[in-house]
């Protein structure tokens, strides 16, 4: 089976990056505990206010999994009152 891995890149309003940032914290220490998520990290190039989740998942069935679970339904739902525009899912494989 192979990995499946993904970029989602995130656009937090600037004037609420700490709820963003808490929103986003709570959601990676629940990810890391689903079984088939080997890597869930929240990155940001320097002076840029895009963010980006690393993700890497043992395939995409572990990953639509992860979809389901009510952590990721919660920041579905609640992402809208600190984002600035939606956020944009890049999916990669091995080649």
């Amino acid at each position: 089976m192979n990995p499946l891995y993904l970029i989602a890149e995130i656009h937090p309003d600037p004037s609420k990056l700490d709820q963003a940032r808490a929103a986003y914290q709570e959601l990676i220490l629940e990810t890391l505990k689903e079984p088939g998520c080997l890597l869930y990290d929240l990155v940001a190039e320097e002076d840029s206010s895009t963010w980006f989740m690393l993700e890497k998942w043992q395939s995409r069935a572990a990953w639509e999994l992860h979809m389901e679970t009510e952590h990721v339904k919660h920041i579905n739902q609640t992402s809208t009152a600190f984002s600035s525009k939606e956020t944009r899912l890049r999916f990669l494989t091995n080649v």
